[in-house]
């Protein structure tokens, strides 16, 4: 496993559920329940509540206090944020560590490591993601600006902005009729979003929300 993504087992499943991709005991976990439709979106995001209605109850979204958001290209979007506002548990072993979402029109990767003295990184996928990526990336008071590739394909730049407003990373744990659910969404600040359930028994792809 690269250094970059080292984690224990409690610390990793945390941090995957809690960036809405879920691992289970057979690997990779999507975002529906076996029940449910792959092709349905994820629930939308009450920006005003923070709260996002599903059939296993309410979710209640939390803003991480410090993140980045922007859009890539062809309806892609990045999410940047620290690995402790992600309730992540146990870091020790990734003293600077950030959580990179990235959807695509269908799908999520999540990349997760640590930037460098000159705030630098290069991150890619952790095995639980629903598509391959590698994010290259430079971080700024007021902005992250770098390339993503997505799928093995052509590189595109892109520029995430500090969130302000309703923008930001959001993450959600429990219902009350579900206490292993949970949900993360990437909110633009012209209100966009982009958002990825898991309900148990989890299935893949992960399903979202392009508004």
């Amino acid at each position: 496993m690269d250094e970059l993504t080292r984690l224990d087992g409690v610390s990793r499943r945390t941090l995957l559920k809690a960036s809405a991709v879920g691992t289970s005991a057979l690997g990779l976990a999507g975002c529906t329940g076996a029940d449910a439709s792959q092709d349905a979106p994820a629930p939308e995001l009450d920006l005003e509540t923070s709260e996002a209605d599903t059939e296993f109850g309410t979710l209640q979204a939390e803003r991480a206090e410090n993140s980045y958001v922007g859009p890539i290209d062809d309806g892609q979007a990045i999410g940047i944020a620290s690995l402790d506002d992600v309730g992540a548990g146990d870091t020790r072993d990734l003293d600077d560590a950030i959580v990179v979402q990235l959807y695509d029109r269908e799908n999520l990767a999540i990349a997760i490591g640590e930037v460098g003295a000159n705030g630098a990184a290069t991150l890619s996928s952790v095995e639980q993601s629903d598509f391959d990526a590698t994010v290259k990336l430079t971080m700024e008071s007021d902005a992250v600006s770098g390339t993503v590739t997505f799928r093995g394909e052509s590189s595109d730049p892109f520029t995430a902005d500090a969130a302000a407003d309703i923008a930001g990373v959001y993450w959600a744990h429990g219902t009350d009729e579900e206490s292993d659910a949970s949900g993360g969404w990437v909110v633009l600040s012209d209100g966009r979003q982009w958002g990825c359930i898991c309900i148990p028994p989890f299935t893949s792809p992960c399903c979202t929300l392009h508004l």
